[in-house]
């Protein structure tokens, strides 16, 4: 088949057409393409035109967001705590106020027992002074009869509390040795049925002590002041008219009759006259020291013959006794006293 001029031109004219279509189509993709560069590398640079402090603004915008997180995690743990406590404050709070209250009412108690402990105080106080009294009052009587107190019993006016109704012991107040307590404890104690008495004042005349020996049977008291193997005073309350000093110094002649006849509603006790006698009489001290010393023999024979008796021995001195103290050494009154009663035996053993 042979195909016409004018079918090629037609179908040139066609193809023509396509092409120009094809072409256009391309060229608008092409200028399509190239406006989408252009907006791409506008916004490119205007990006790369961006300063670097906003860069390193934003960075530290997103550090402070962070920090901010950080705090308030922070602040909500410390709200936390401060409620937690809060509650522990209003528990011991709580506590506070019950102890307060229980205080408050120990307080009201206190001030309504406190009339009561301040009666019972004053009784007290009244009771000791009772004692007290009672406690002198018995010193007194204790100390007329000679009876040594140790300390600790309530003895701290003995011998200070020597007289009742002005009247004097019958025996001088026994003064501490230097630094020794007072009241004065006895440094010996013992009976006469284990220690017979001329051993006991060997033992102290050996011992060289000072202070007063007490000798206690059927309620009589004999005391002897010693020093340094000295016998110096002796007094006992011995009430038998016969064997009192002024029976002595009234035989012996050396106080008259009347002078003693005059004092004898003044003295109780043997030592009492005898300072009667050089106060009031004003007779010698060497007189009366010769009487008391005789009666001291009589007193130590009474003593020797002991069989039984509780002792006491004071350390101590008597410092106002001293116009009444005479010289007497034990050495002489063991031998005198053996000597006698050798004699007394020769003579039973020559009756027998």
């Amino acid at each position: 088949m042979s195909s016409t001029p004018s079918d090629a031109g037609s179908s040139k004219s066609a193809l023509q057409r396509s092409l120009e279509k094809t072409v256009q189509i391309e060229v608008d993709d092409v200028s399509a393409s190239h406006l989408a560069l252009a907006s791409a590398a506008e916004e490119s640079g205007s990006m790369e035109d961006e300063p670097p402090n906003t860069v390193l603004l934003k960075e530290q915008f997103e550090q402070k967001v962070r920090d901010c997180t950080v705090l308030s995690h922070s602040a909500d743990a410390l709200k936390s705590e401060i409620e937690t406590l809060r509650r522990d404050f209003s528990v011991q709070k709580a506590e506070y106020l019950v102890e307060l209250r229980t205080l408050k009412e120990i307080l009201g108690k206190t001030h309504s027992q406190a009339a009561e402990l301040q009666e019972v105080a004053q009784n007290l106080k009244h009771a000791n002074n009772q004692l007290k009294t009672e406690n002198l009052t018995l010193q007194s009587h204790l100390n007329l009869w000679g009876i040594p107190m140790l300390p600790g019993d309530g003895a701290q006016e003995d011998g200070r509390a020597a007289s009742k109704n002005g009247r004097e012991s019958f025996f001088p107040t026994l003064v501490p040795l230097s630094g020794d307590a007072d009241p004065i404890a006895p440094v010996l104690r013992g009976d006469l049925a284990s220690l017979c008495f001329p051993n006991l004042l060997h033992f102290l005349a050996n011992s060289k002590l000072q202070g007063i020996l007490t000798v206690v049977t059927d309620g009589l008291f004999s005391k002897l002041y010693l020093e340094k193997a000295v016998l110096q005073l002796a007094g006992w309350n011995n009430r038998d008219p016969d064997l009192r000093l002024a029976a002595l110094l009234e035989e012996s002649g050396l106080v008259p009759h009347e002078v003693l006849h005059e004092l004898k509603d003044r003295w109780s006790f043997d030592l009492e006259l005898a300072k009667l006698l050089r106060t009031d009489k004003k007779i010698p001290e060497t007189v009366i020291q010769e009487g008391l010393r005789e009666h001291a023999r009589i007193i130590l024979s009474y003593l020797f013959q002991l069989k039984r008796g509780a002792l006491f021995f004071q350390p101590g001195q008597l410092p106002r006794a001293r116009h009444l103290r005479f010289h007497l050494p034990v050495t002489d009154i063991l031998l005198k006293t053996a000597a006698e009663m050798d004699e007394k035996g020769r003579e039973e053993g020559d009756s027998a």
